[in-house]
Order: structure tokens, then sequence, then C-alpha cells
């Protein structure tokens, strides 16, 4: 955690703009990255939009730069080359070097990782870099990287002290990251975001899920497939996905559409991609026997996606949750009540955590009928039945962290 140390306690107050990162950039002389970039926004399924295009264009043979957000436990995890991460002396280097330009222009920790991102990818000669959007659009980091093509998932309700409390306000926000001229790939032709696109950009570099591009895909168990992607540009039949879940199949599509955008894809390649993609605390299975499943899920909307497919599936596992203060975790909770009656509660050592007397509260308040509380993630690896733990990437992150050790 060389970075994240660096910055501990004294993180620069946060204020949207993007002339602190632009300077940056512009002092280390990294304006014009050598690589083409593409940047995916959005509120759910960034992180597994990543995973899928950076699989399709490294197995399409090119050297890759992806740029994650956020880790779970180690801060290595935000920069990989070829879907492996920085080594610790690599990014002690990079601090080290760019020390003097995070105080001189007073970058935040995001700012900060952004960076040392450009400098890593173009060290490294990378052919394309994906980029992760930290927060929103408008006025993200990422946005200094001039990507050639950018997606943006959906827009659902997250961040709404930074984006907005109306989805209109937050689609505005995400739809920021839209260079003119370039391709601009959306996972909805749904309100807000399709109309506001109309208006905010040129309609000939829209490519819209639903319009111009087609998907079509079950979940089977614990296996996903995609059956159809069609469009003008591409198409490809009966593919199973690394990634589980119904909701991959959309970011699937969107994967396709935006990495066709910079290169020719080839049916052969694009299938082992999607089979080979993986992405740690995305419906990860840990553990098959019992099952234990790692999900990142931190809002409402991503907990009911979540927890509505495994009861179409008809799998039934006993939730793990925690929640972060200023995040709205109640309505969380509330949807796993519909799901199990049993409900095992964990204050995370982060400092944003919930405290566990509130959220054992809130269980009690909506009915659990059994709420065990838990000392440290170190316990969920011993529960014997089968376990979905959610509602925090920190709470996972820290799962992970004891399996390491």
């Amino acid at each position: 955690m060389v970075l994240y140390e660096l910055y501990r306690g004294k993180d620069y107050k946060i204020v949207p703009t993007l002339d602190r990162i632009q300077k940056a950039v512009e002092y280390v002389g990294l304006k014009n990255p050598p690589y083409i970039s593409v940047l995916v926004g959005g509120t759910n399924g960034k992180g597994s939009t990543c995973a899928f295009s950076e699989s399709i264009l490294r197995h399409h043979g090119y050297k890759t730069g992806w740029f994650v957000s956020p880790h779970l436990f180690d801060e290595k995890e935000r920069w990989r080359i070829n879907g492996q991460k920085i080594s610790e002396e690599r990014l002690r280097y990079y601090v080290e070097d760019l020390k003097v330009v995070f105080e001189r222009f007073e970058l935040t920790y995001f700012e900060a990782c952004t960076l040392i991102a450009l400098k890593f990818f173009q060290d490294e000669r990378v052919d394309f870099a994906v980029f992760e959007v930290g927060m929103g659009g408008r006025w993200d980091a990422t946005r200094v990287c001039n990507p050639s093509a950018c997606a943006i998932t959906n827009i659902q309700r997250d961040h709404i002290k930074w984006l907005g409390k109306t989805p209109e306000e937050r689609a505005r926000e995400k739809l920021g990251i839209y260079v003119p001229g370039r391709p601009i790939v959306l996972g909805s032709p749904k309100y807000p975001l399709y109309p506001l696109a109309l208006e905010v950009c040129q309609k000939e570099d829209l490519l819209v899920a639903g319009m111009d591009f087609f998907a079509k895909g079950v979940v089977n168990g614990m296996q996903t497939y995609l059956e159809e992607f069609t469009s003008d540009f591409f198409h490809i039949k009966d593919v199973r996905l690394g990634l589980w879940g119904k909701w991959q199949i959309d970011n699937a599509s969107i994967a396709l559409a935006l990495t066709a955008q910079v290169v020719k894809l080839k049916e052969d390649k694009v299938r082992l991609a999607l089979e080979n993609t993986k992405l740690e605390g995305r419906m990860e299975v840990l553990r098959e026997k019992p099952l234990l499943i790692l999900d990142g899920a931190h809002n409402a909307d991503s907990v009911k996606i979540v927890i509505n497919q495994l009861k179409a599936s008809g799998i039934k596992l006993t939730p793990v949750f925690t929640g972060l203060k200023e995040k709205e975790w109640k309505d969380s909770m509330k949807i796993l009540r519909d799901f199990s009656e049993r409900i095992y509660l964990l204050e995370i050592r982060h400092h944003r955590g919930e405290s566990l007397s509130e959220l054992v509260k809130e269980a009690e308040r909506l009915n659990f009928q059994e709420i065990i509380t838990l000392k440290s993630a170190e316990e969920v690896l011993n529960l014997r039945e089968d376990i979905l733990v959610i509602g925090s990437f920190y709470l996972v992150g820290e799962i992970k962290e004891w399996i390491e050790k």
C-alpha cells in the first residue's frame, strides 16, 4: 500500500476540477499518450465491462494496460499489464519518482493513481489501455487518458452527494466523458441516458444497446451464456462467459461494441476472451462445497440485480453483509431480508464502515429471524454453509486479504 500510505490522513480536499491533473500530466509530459485508450463509465458494471474489454484486446494479441478502481485490498490491483498487477518495487519507484508532482499540484489519491497509470502504460509501451472511471465522468481524472472511444453502462442511484439527486443530473455528469467526434457506446436506450446523449453528443458518434447492437443470453446454474450478439460490425453465438450473472451479458455486449471501435474483432479470439474473463469480487466463487461467493455490489440497485438473479436461478445463500456510513445500506439490507431470514453482520476495519450496533439495529427492525455477528472477515472463511458476501468492496477486500495471508 505504498501510495495509500503516502496519502493516509492527508488527502487533499476534493474539489471537482480537472485543472490539477491536467497541469500534472502536462508537467510530466504525458499529455498525448502513445497508445490507444478506451474509457468506461456508468453506475454499475464498469469493472466487468473493463474486464471483458481488456481480455478482448489482449486475446487479439495486443499488449494491454488496465486501470482498475477501486482496489479490493491490495492497491497494486489498480495498475495492470496484460492482466497482471504491477510489482511492489515498480509501484514504489513511481511513487518516489512522482511524489514531488503529487505535492506540487496537490493531487488527490485518485488523481495520483491516474498519473501513475499514464506513466506506467507509457513506459511499458502498451498498445491499448482500458481505463475505468472512478466516479461520475465530467470531473473524473481518467478523462486525461484522451480516449479514442468510451462507454457508459447505465445510470443508477449512487454518489448523489457529488453527482446529483436526480437521474438526469447523474446522466449528464457521466456523459461528461464523451469526446466529440469519437464513438460513445451506451448500455441503454432508456431515459435519461439516451435522450440526454442526443443533446450532448453528435448523433453519428452514438452506438446504443437495443438500437445499434443486440444481445441475448441465459444463466444456467452457476454458468452464464451469451447466446447471440448481433450488429452491423460483429456477430457471435453461443459463448460461455467467464463472469456470472444475467447482467454480464449486457456488460459483455458493451465491451464488444466498445472494442470494435478500435480493433477488427475476430470470432475465435473473442470467444476465448469472453470465456477467460476474470474479475475479483464480481460473483467470484471462492469455494464450491459449500458455496462461498464474493460480490462487490454496494448500492441497492446492484444488490437487487444480484438477488433477483439468484432467486431466478434457484440458488439459496445466506448473506454476509456490511455497509458504509454515508451509503444507503439500509435499502440493500431490506432487499436481503426478502431473500433470506438469516443474516451475518460484520463491521469492517475501514474508517467509513458502519458500526456493528447500527447494522444489528436495522436487521432487528427488518425482523430477520436470525442475526449472527462476526468479529472479523477471517471468520467468514470458517462458515460451513452456502454464503454470499455482499454490501461493500472493502468487505470483499478484507476477506481476500485473509485468503492471501
